[in-house]
């Protein structure tokens, strides 16, 4: 040893002389080195039993196994204390030990990546979930697109759930018969993709008592009973595990119950704080909201967290408010200032619950803009007092209009708008039905040089009321009707 200091020697310590011989003089007789290459096979086993195996170089001793007993009472040793070594597991090759081959072999992940780790024989079994090659998720919140397929290919369009899925059919193709908890696998992922009536085929081949996870199978069963409204066994298969220890599932099962509540009129609730779509759901049954739609001569109000609502009724110029907007039949905006012809006011005594209102006499058989409003929110409806049967034959460009009796009325008024492709809306061409209650709403002798998207139709008579139909042009419209000369005749 020497220290220096800005190169100045400080220190130094003594010198040693070491000799080297040829051989030692004295040997460790107690060490591995020695008794895995001198010692007896029981010295080695006793060895073995006495240290930490898993820090020796077990290779050491590798000539040795060629002898089956001591191959026998290493690997019983070793496998008893949880300790793999693959150059000793690789002589039951040599001594044909059936099962320590399929441990050996189970180790070799080229050779299980090569079997995509699915393999079921008496030498080797290969689980996938069991190698970490695979395993189920679960996917909270999921949320298709489309409950339908979009052409003959089903598409699965979030990718994680694409690979997911591929995933187990990679497994599942590659075993030789599918199981009872194979089954239940596919029967969650077919849920997921909202494919239910075949996921009531695959969980119908489920055998209870064939499976460990009886929890997730009472989960997908009380979800496909939900699926065929049978609520009641819904319900007796939710409420067993209402009790279960474990907070993610219990709230599983408490969501179909408090739905299950909810479904039969009682109110909606949170069963999992910060849970958005319970919560949302909660909300969105508390929301006072209303639809309306027009049943004939009266009006059909649907109603939920409501207890009063009013209808106001505007007597309409269908030409005029026509005129002004052909396209769009939202006519509420343009009666905000405008006392209304009459104003009834209905008490709404269920929470919720359906009731039809009919139309004031005085205004049956008139024009009449519906304005309902309840709950701060207001809806606006045209009620056209029409009688008459308008037929719009789009490949030919007419209407057809008769009367309730089917006869057909003439000298009808017709007014027309068109939409251009450049989305300009202009006035395109009126007049009247002729004799057969017809009327050519897509020709005109001056064509327009910008196409025709749609055409607004409105078919009044002052007697039977008025229709307003949308309609598209008849193909093959772009046709030039200027007139032609006519050639002199031949002498």
């Amino acid at each position: 040893m020497h220290v220096a200091k800005n190169e100045v020697l400080l220190a130094a310590g003594p010198q040693a002389t070491f000799q080297v011989v040829a051989k030692p003089t004295r040997v460790d007789t107690a060490s591995w080195d020695h008794i895995s290459q001198n010692g007896s096979s029981d010295e080695v086993v006793a060895y073995l039993e006495r240290e930490n195996a898993q820090g020796l170089d077990l290779d050491k001793m590798a000539f040795r196994l060629r002898d089956r007993g001591f191959f026998v009472r290493v690997t019983d040793l070793l496998r008893a204390r949880h300790i793999y070594h693959a150059t000793i597991w690789s002589y039951a090759m040599m001594h044909d030990d059936v099962r320590t081959q399929g441990e050996f072999l189970r180790q070799h992940d080229g050779l299980a990546s090569q079997l995509h780790n699915v393999l079921k024989h008496p030498l080797l079994s290969l689980d996938a979930v069991e190698r970490h090659a695979y395993q189920h998720l679960e996917y909270k919140p999921l949320v298709n697109a489309r409950a339908h397929a979009l052409g003959k290919a089903r598409q699965i369009v979030n990718p994680i759930l694409h690979g997911q899925y591929h995933a187990l059919l990679n497994v599942l193709a590659r075993a030789g018969q599918l199981n009872d908890s194979d089954w239940l696998a596919v029967t969650y992922y077919l849920l997921l993709q909202d494919r239910v009536e075949e996921a009531l085929d695959s969980f119908a081949k489920v055998r209870a008592d064939k499976i460990s996870t009886h929890l997730q199978f009472d989960y997908c069963g009380a979800y496909l009973a939900m699926c065929q409204e049978d609520l009641q066994r819904a319900r007796e298969l939710a409420t067993r595990h209402l009790a279960h220890p474990v907070d993610r599932w219990r709230l599983a099962f408490q969501v179909i119950v408090d739905q299950l509540d909810e479904a039969q009129g009682k109110a909606a609730k949170v069963a999992e704080a910060g849970n958005r779509d319970q919560e949302q759901g909660k909300l969105a049954a508390a929301e006072p909201s209303f639809d309306v739609r027009l049943d004939g001569a009266a009006v059909e109000l649907t109603w939920q967290n409501l207890d009063k609502a009013r209808i106001q009724y505007y007597v309409m110029d269908v030409e005029l408010l026509f005129s002004r907007n052909p396209f769009l039949q939202d006519f509420g905006g343009q009666f905000a200032l405008i006392q209304p012809n009459a104003t009834v006011n209905i008490n709404l005594a269920a929470k919720q619950g359906k009731q039809l209102i009919p139309l004031p006499d005085a205004l049956k058989g008139k024009n009449v803009l519906v304005e309902i409003s309840a709950g701060g929110k207001s809806r606006a409806l045209p009620y056209y007092a029409g009688s008459m049967k308008v037929l719009v034959l789009e490949n030919y460009g007419q209407v057809a209009v008769k009367d309730a009796a089917g006869k057909p009325l003439a000298k009808v008024y017709v007014k027309v708008y068109s939409k251009l492709a450049n989305g300009r809306v202009k006035f395109h061409k009126d007049g009247y039905t002729d004799i057969r209650g017809r009327f050519d709403y897509a020709s005109v002798s001056t064509p327009e040089p910008v196409a025709v998207q749609r055409f607004g139709v409105l078919v009044l008579s002052e007697t039977l009321g008025a229709t307003i139909r949308d309609a598209a042009p008849p193909a093959g419209s772009e046709r030039d009707d200027r007139p032609v000369p006519m050639e002199n005749p031949a002498p």
